[in-house]
This record gives structure tokens, C-alpha cells and sequence, in this order.
């Protein structure tokens, strides 16, 4: 008698794929047959796996490109989802206007630039390297970082050491002049940003001496993609502005702050549920400054109350590092991890705010790598439960760099990849959290 085969339900089969240990094992099972890879790519299943598992680390963006995860890091085979094309935005249409003269990005022209990564998405700004245009240029003034827009074939004398520029015509860096493009690496999908309107870039009748731009992370509760917001923090000479851009409308608004920031820089921060925290990138601050994303509100939390008052003590790394790294939620607190310095070797200091409470308590105390001593670790950002910090040896500043993350509910530290980089050149890392094109959803 032949043998009957009885169709496995689709539920059934969901069932069985949340349960493939590795994304390797699931590619497989959707390789397999033609109804396999039906329940996989559907869009119930992906949302539930989506929500049981975290994207892996695919790698870190920066103005120079992609630098994807290397072997052994476990994502390093699922890095072959991005083409050149992807990597380097060429798939965004070229920007062309009054301020941008568009040059080939071969030639050493204009490009996009990511600025934040959030969510499956980038935020791209347009970046004019090539005259005739205006280049980005700053200079010190009462005690403060200027950033102008300033034509280059304009004439440029240096004095005082190199400390001040002159030149015979001044333009004001203006909020209006900048371009912005949010897109999806993987769909290869863009929504190009208009720039902000004249009229609401005026309002704050004030010089703009800092303009960053960022994501709003989604904050849906049930999984579902909101559509994207855009941040951008306008710090004037006396006021703080935010730049808020919906996709629902694609239009832009202004808000001005009553919060007016005491940090010398405001590019250095941290996303916890769905809140900005910045911390001073130099010192030790009395406070952190937190922007809350859904009501568009700024606050202050302190800073030096319990342990961390004993850290002050320590010996704090200035130069150009970042020892107040992350800002993490977890069961309702908030948590940080100071990167610290004490005889040569580099530990970070894992302390919690408990709801309720203003005193900063010390949870666990992480050695870092040995081989890295004196000033050759800062940490760079953190995204998706992770910390990222760079090491090299010392005393070189252009060299092959060393990438790691730390899990912070584990403590396990992984070497992400090597890349040539100048170590002292303070910057956020980027990384890119995605599932492959099988299981992701475009984001735009």
C-alpha cells in the first residue's frame, strides 16, 4: 500500500522554525522547498521571530564606508547581504543645489555621509568635499566652537598659531543649508528629507554653533514599524532648537528648549528607551541630559551621587575618550558603564539608578583586554544591548584598530573586526543590526 503524506500545518511549521538554533539552520530549512521558504518569508513569521530574537551585528558605518564583522565573529557570513552599491549609498539619488556643486564621489566630490543608524535605518547627511562649494569650517570665539559654511575659493589667512581663520566674506552656518536622506541598505529603498524651510530656520535669530542630526527609535509596543522620525538638535549661542521632521507629513517643525545645554559638545550620547542621554565627553559632569523622543522634553538626572563620587578620585581619561560610556535600561533602571584607567590597564565601572533612588550603586567591575595599556582604549557608542570600544596600540594614531562589543547582561567581550582608522578621532560607532534580506522587512 502506498504511504500517505499528511500537510503539515502552516502554524505548525512556525513553531518548528522559532526553534532552529542559528540563522544558518533556518536559511537552510527555507532552501529546503518551495512551501518551507513560503512560512518563512511570510509576514507573520518574520514578525515573531523578529521578536524573539534580537538582529545580529552585521558591522559599523562610517563616513569611509562599511567595515563589516570579520571571522570568527559569528555574523561574519551573513555580511555578504550588502553590495558595494549598499555600502557606499550610491543607490541614493546625487544632491544638487545652490550650496552643492555635485562632483563624482570617484573624483573625491560630494557623497552621502551616515550620520545615525537606528532600526534597520541610516541617516544620511550630503557632504560637499570639492569647490566650487561651501566647506564646514570652525573656529574659536569667546570661549566657543563656531562652525560656519564658507566658500572655499574664498581667501583664507592663518594667525595666531593656526587658532583663528580670517577671510574677506562670511556666511553663517544656517539650518536650511543641510540635506538629509533617510534610506533602508538592504531594500535599497531612500526617502530624500526636504531641507528645512527658510522661514523655520530664521526663528532662532541666533548663530548656530552645532547641528546633529538623528533617528527617533521606533517605540511601538507591538512590534509594528512606526514611520520614522528625524531629530535634528540645533544648539544656538543662547538657545537650544530641535529640527523634527515626521514621515507622516514630510513636513518639518521647530521647538526651542527651555533647557539650555551645559556640555561643550552634544555629540556624544546614548539611546535607552526611546531617550537621548548625553554625558560630557571630557570630564566628569554633576548631571546627565536626557531627551525624551515622544514628548520632545530635555531633563537632567544626576550624576555624581554614590559611587560615582568615588570615581572622581580615580584617574579619568581625558584625552579625547569618552568615561562615561553608556546609559543602558534594564528591569526599570538605568545603567552606565564608566570606562576607567587605573595603573595602566582599563576596566569599565557597571553602576545602576534604581527607580526611586539618586544614588548610583556599583554592580560589577569589567577588565578589559591587557595587551591594550596607558591611553589606547575609548569606547564609541552602544546600540541593541551591546557596548563598543576601540583599542590600538599606543602611541600611534593611524593604524589597524581593533573593534570589539561587550554583551551587557553577559560581560562576554567579542572582537567585531581590524580596520585602519586614526585612533584619536572621537567618534561614535555605527553598527548595523540587521537579519538578512530572507527575514527583514524593509524599514522604508
Amino acid at each position: 500500500m502506498a504511504s500517505i503524506s499528511i500537510p503539515i500545518p502552516d502554524e505548525l511549521m512556525e513553531e518548528i522554525f522559532l526553534r532552529l538554533p542559528t540563522l544558518r539552520a533556518l536559511a537552510l530549512a527555507s532552501a529546503t522547498c518551495t512551501s518551507f521558504r513560503r512560512v518563512i518569508k511570510g509576514r507573520t513569521f518574520r514578525r515573531r521571530f523578529s521578536a524573539l530574537h534580537r538582529p545580529p551585528l552585521l558591522g559599523f558605518m562610517d563616513a569611509a564606508g562599511f567595515q563589516p564583522a570579520q571571522a570568527p565573529h559569528p555574523s561574519a557570513p551573513l555580511t555578504g547581504a550588502f553590495g558595494r552599491c549598499a555600502v557606499d549609498f550610491s543607490f541614493v539619488p546625487a544632491v544638487v543645489s545652490s550650496s552643492s556643486c555635485y562632483v563624482s564621489p570617484d573624483e573625491g566630490g560630494p557623497r552621502w555621509r551616515p550620520r545615525d543608524v537606528r532600526d534597520g535605518r541610516v541617516l544620511l547627511d550630503w557632504r560637499s568635499l570639492q569647490a566650487p562649494v561651501l566647506n564646514y569650517w570652525s573656529y574659536p570665539e569667546e570661549g566657543y566652537e563656531v562652525s560656519i559654511l564658507m566658500d572655499s575659493r574664498e581667501h583664507v589667512d592663518f594667525y595666531d598659531y593656526g587658532l583663528r581663520l580670517a577671510w574677506t566674506r562670511r556666511e553663517w552656518c544656517n539650518a536650511a543649508d543641510f540635506h538629509l536622506a533617510v534610506c533602508d541598505p538592504l531594500s535599497r529603498r531612500y526617502v530624500l528629507l526636504p531641507t528645512i524651510p527658510e522661514d523655520l530656520a530664521a526663528q532662532p535669530q541666533d548663530r548656530l554653533w552645532e547641528f546633529e542630526p538623528v533617528l527617533a527609535p521606533n517605540t511601538s509596543d507591538d512590534g509594528e514599524e512606526e514611520p520614522f522620525k528625524v531629530i535634528c538638535i540645533a544648539r544656538y549661542r543662547t538657545k537650544l532648537v530641535l529640527f523634527v521632521f515626521r514621515s507622516t507629513t514630510m513636513q518639518w517643525c521647530v521647538v526651542e528648549s527651555p533647557v539650555f545645554p551645559s556640555f561643550d559638545d552634544m555629540s556624544c550620547f546614548d539611546c535607552v528607551r526611546g531617550c537621548f542621554y548625553w554625558t560630557q565627553p571630557w570630564c566628569w559632569s554633576d548631571h546627565l541630559m536626557v531627551l525624551d523622543t515622544r514628548t520632545l522634553r530635555f531633563s537632567t538626572i544626576n550624576f555624581l551621587t554614590g559611587y560615582h563620587l568615588q570615581l572622581t578620585d580615580t584617574d579619568p581619561i581625558f584625552d579625547n575618550r569618552r568615561p562615561n560610556a553608556l546609559v543602558v535600561g534594564r528591569e526599570g533602571a538605568i545603567e552606565m558603564f564608566s570606562l576607567v584607567c587605573q595603573h595602566g590597564t582599563f576596566a569599565l565601572h557597571h553602576t545602576s539608578l534604581q527607580n526611586n533612588s539618586d544614588e548610583w550603586e556599583l554592580k560589577k567591575i569589567i577588565q578589559l583586554p591587557r595587551q591594550y595599556y596607558d591611553y589606547s582604549v575609548s569606547t564609541v557608542g552602544a546600540a541593541q544591548g551591546f557596548l563598543f570600544f576601540q583599542c590600538a596600540p599606543d602611541g600611534i594614531h593611524l593604524e589597524n584598530v581593533d573593534y570589539y562589543s561587550m554583551d551587557v547582561k553577559t560581560y562576554e567581550i567579542t572582537k567585531v573586526c581590524t580596520k585602519m582608522d586614526d585612533f584619536l578621532n572621537l567618534k561614535r560607532a555605527l553598527p548595523y543590526f540587521s537579519f538578512p534580506p530572507l527575514l527583514s522587512e524593509p524599514t522604508i
